[in-house]
């Protein structure tokens, strides 16, 4: 059932010697966060100085950060796509003297898909990452340093190659893709589990095979989502489960080529000891589920606040007793910040990660934005975060943005806000993600119910243009209560979380805001059709604003009335 304990041992020995080397870097680093940003620009610079896109921009004669935001605006992807292309086409050298070994894609929810490259620098920034995390959790929670496995929740498998033969996929999969024979060995889930078509058939595989753990160590999903997904897939078909591992067989419903079968197979043996065991648990509800089925789980892991603060609300009751650690800040362009605190999603920057640019709220809209650098920033103030990563992207706007908290020594302490491409601002009164789902929560306390997920939809057809807010609820058996009551409650908490708002709606600028409730599984749905046009399972979001027609039809579809 276990790997052998000497292979423990030895990847425990590995990634605490790991987290020490790393949180001794972090820790120097921070000190001299400005010199450090610096000296990574320069960096940079010098490293890519003969590519195409540095012997363009004249790379080899910028001496200082004046020089080189002299000579680059800030950008969107557009201007960095054709590049893009060509590095798809198998160049290299390009806009990275690195050799560039995949190509990430988004997720896609907020837009088209973008190509970002991949180099191994890159993955070792993740990598640097993990290990101060790791450090950070057994500083935190000691029963963490012991050597026992985990289950991560990704179905990771990179299918897709470009025409120049790359490698694509989600930053996620490139990740699992990299990781070394001792650490997967450390996992409950065999390979087959990371290499599924269906995402539900992949969670039923990390269930299957984790479930046999009693001394499960971990629970790591890229988003909450994925934890609250195993939730609801292990109370939705515990009885196969426990039927599979009584007997030791994989459920023949599964979508399994005839080799991951074979495969899958030998691994299981009938554990009907086991089973009763977890039997007993599970007739027991929701609450501290997951400490019943693993006693020595440790932490659990995921990215945590701002919208997904949704589904950690509705993970509490299955966490209970175990603390959650919100995991990096890390996108598919560049790593961006690591938390120093269990059940706070609040990050320190990881300087020398990029060279790392910020553009205050307030300029968001104009031409050319100013930027600032992060010893020049204010706390309790929001800004866009801008990369210059040496694989190749520079100032580039991450769309990214984060209010400043306090700081780390010199480093800054940073909390996600929303995309930029998530505020309603029909009428520029810059709604953000965050208040909207605020006053959602308090329209629908009037009624005592609560969010399970949504997203809004900006009606511009009609006159003025208005809001309409489409609802899953987490207990789908109310009624949803009085409709106009509903608006009427929603309208107001609007008005409270944004004064502008209110003022665009008193001068009838923007038309009254809707709430409707949408059928059980529709956010599932949605996120399907995501994966389908090539979306990561494991990394899908759920857009909050959909602009998109399809999606748009599909939550329109799914209305529900009473």
């Amino acid at each position: 059932m276990s790997s052998a304990p000497w292979l423990l041992q030895l990847a425990s020995h590995l990634s605490r010697a790991a987290g020490r080397r790393g949180m001794q870097h972090f820790t120097e680093q921070v000190h001299h966060a400005a010199r450090v940003n610096t000296d990574t620009l320069l960096a940079i610079l010098h490293h890519n100085q003969d590519t195409d896109f540095g012997r363009r921009h004249g790379f080899a004669s910028l001496r200082t950060v004046e020089d080189f935001q002299r000579a680059l605006p800030v950008s969107t992807y557009e201007p960095f796509q054709p590049y893009m292309e060509r590095i798809a086409r198998g160049e290299q050298n390009v806009l990275t003297a690195d050799r560039v070994e995949y190509l990430g894609i988004t997720s896609g929810t907020t837009g088209q898909n973008k190509l970002l490259p991949v180099t191994r620098p890159h993955l070792r920034h993740i990598q640097r990452a993990s290990a101060i995390s790791l450090a950070v959790v057994a500083e935190k929670v000691p029963a963490a340093q012991h050597p026992v496995r985990g289950m991560i929740l990704m179905n990771a498998e990179l299918r897709e190659r470009t025409e120049g033969g790359l490698l694509t996929g989600a930053l996620t999969a490139i990740a699992t893709q990299s990781l070394g024979r001792v650490a997967t060995l450390a996992l409950t889930s065999p390979p087959d589990a990371f290499s599924m078509r269906s995402h539900a058939d992949a969670l039923y595989l990390h269930l299957l095979f984790g479930l046999r753990e009693r001394q499960l160590g971990y629970l790591m999903a890229p988003f909450a989502t994925g934890l609250l997904d195993m939730v609801h897939l292990l109370e939705q078909r515990w009885q196969d489960l426990m039927e599979d591992l009584s007997h030791g067989v994989v459920r023949p419903a599964l979508d399994l080529e005839p080799k991951q079968r074979r495969r899958l197979q030998s691994r299981l043996r009938p554990d009907p000891q086991r089973v009763e065991e977890l039997s007993r648990v599970l007739e027991q509800g929701p609450h501290g589920l997951l400490r019943r089925l693993w006693p020595g789980l440790a932490f659990a892991t995921s990215i945590t606040g701002a919208g997904f603060s949704l589904y950690t609300q509705q993970l509490a009751p299955y966490l209970e007793g175990v603390p959650l650690y919100p995991s990096n800040y890390i996108s598919t362009e560049s790593t961006l910040g690591v938390a120093l605190e269990l059940e706070q999603a609040v990050y320190c920057l990881l300087v020398g990660a990029a060279f790392f640019e910020f553009i205050p709220e307030q300029e968001l809209d104009a031409k050319s934005p100013p930027t600032l650098l992060p010893e020049q920033l204010v706390e309790g103030e929001a800004y866009e975060l801008v990369l210059t990563t040496q694989a190749g992207l520079y100032r580039y706007r991450l769309g990214d943005v984060v209010r400043i908290v306090g700081r780390y020594h010199q480093a800054p302490l940073m909390e996600f806000l929303y995309r930029r491409s998530a505020l309603l601002n029909l009428m520029g009164e810059k709604t953000s993600e965050h208040a909207a789902r605020l006053a959602l929560e308090q329209a629908l306390a009037t009624e005592g119910l609560l969010p399970a997920d949504y997203s809004v939809v900006e009606e511009t057809e009609t006159f003025p243009g208005r809001y309409t807010f489409f609802v899953e609820l987490q207990d789908a058996a109310r009624p949803l209560g009085e409709p106009e009551q509903l608006n009427r409650a929603l309208e107001e908490a609007l008005c409270r979380t944004n004064p502008t708002y209110e003022q665009n709606r008193r001068t009838e600028r923007l038309g009254p805001t809707l709430l409707h409730r949408v059928a059980p599984g529709t956010f599932q749905a949605l996120r399907e059709v995501l994966v389908r046009r090539g979306a990561s399972p494991t990394q899908v979001k759920v857009p909050r604003v959909v602009r998109d027609a399809e999606l748009q039809g599909l939550l329109r579809q799914r209305r529900v009335t009473g």
